[in-house]
């Protein structure tokens, strides 16, 4: 009898050693759980995110779809990786940057609402006014850069005249050969300037590349509540040189 009793109790033991464990695994993902396989579980996958980023006004160009996007983007990965997951794990930051791609020696950007830069790609003169009539095309009508063109003056420095919003500027900028990344923070003052709703935005991933936007201030704080992004003013950042 003793026996029996005694069976049952480790009969009962097991059963309930069994639950035990059931639950733990179904809460935990396993026993063999890889915290690093799941924390992105809650992330949204990139179609997802471009849903979200067309809520907030963006759009592909008509020639540009996911295939476009996900063939550039495998340029920058090992073959065989997995692209949904990368973008996934990325939390906005990666389709973000995609929607200021342009494939080189190409004219058409993925969309008109941003653009991925790279001081980098400062390689000649021309960039600069390649880089201001596409600082126009962001502010969907508001700020306008016409008459552009480039000079040399006697000291060996770059310099860029235009007109914005109909208004002269004439800008030094740094010697031939170097780039001058004050540019971005001359152009940053602009948008107060002519007293327009926008402003130019800045965000990175802790790169050197970067994404300039440009938003209201209502714009703004929706973009940074729906894709938790820390996108910030351009003006309010340290991230170039002053203004000479």
């Amino acid at each position: 009898m003793a026996m029996n009793r005694h069976r049952r109790f480790v009969f009962v033991c097991s059963i309930l050693f069994a639950i035990f464990f059931f639950l733990q695994s179904f809460y935990t993902g396993g026993p063999n759980n890889d915290r690093s396989e799941i924390k992105y579980s809650d992330s949204l996958s990139f179609d997802q995110q471009l849903d979200v980023f067309k809520s907030l006004g963006y759009s592909l160009n008509a020639a540009i779809s996911k295939f476009e996007i996900f063939n550039a983007a495998k340029n920058n990965y090992v073959p065989g990786t997995d692209l949904e997951l990368e973008f996934k794990k990325s939390k906005f930051s990666l389709s973000y940057f995609y929607l200021g791609f342009r494939q080189a020696n190409h004219p058409l950007y993925f969309s008109n609402n941003c653009i991925w830069y790279d001081l980098e790609f400062v390689d000649e003169s021309s960039s600069y006014i390649d880089l201001m009539k596409r600082m126009g095309s962001i502010s969907r009508g508001e700020i306008a850069y016409t008459d552009i063109s480039m000079r040399l003056d006697s000291n060996g420095y770059d310099g860029i005249d235009f007109k914005v919003n109909g208004f002269l500027k004439s800008w030094k900028l740094a010697k031939v050969g170097f780039v001058d990344d004050s540019f971005f923070q001359k152009i940053s003052t602009l948008p107060e300037e002519l007293n327009t709703n926008g402003r130019y935005t800045y965000f990175d991933d802790g790169g050197q590349q970067f994404v300039i936007d440009y938003a209201s201030d209502e714009e703004q704080k929706k973009f940074i509540e729906k894709t938790g992004l820390k996108r910030e003013w351009l003006k309010d950042g340290k991230h170039f040189g002053q203004n000479k």
